[in-house]
């Protein structure tokens, strides 16, 4: 298992983004787009999608609103989903 030092290595030589900037990227290449949380933890490699986006939102001072659709059938089942909204 990588250490956290083997890790910020990895990210300094250009080897690969972190959660919040795949995260960030995503939402920047589809603005006011409504995503599911299962495809952008799919994305990013992480299902504590809800954290990243409240990073995104602190740090970055990003507009991101949340909903959550339900999808009637044998079972309901509740989809959250994110898009951010840029500034005017």
């Amino acid at each position: 298992m990588p250490t956290a030092t083997t890790e910020r290595a990895f990210r300094a030589s250009g080897g690969g983004l972190s959660q919040n900037q795949k995260l960030k990227a995503i939402f920047l290449s589809r603005p006011n787009e409504w995503i599911s949380m299962t495809y952008l933890g799919s994305q990013i490699g992480a299902w504590a999608v809800h954290s990243r986006v409240s990073f995104l939102r602190r740090k970055h001072g990003m507009n991101i609103e949340s909903d959550v659709q339900r999808e009637e059938g044998v079972k309901t089942v509740r989809v959250s989903q994110y898009r951010y909204v840029p500034p005017q």
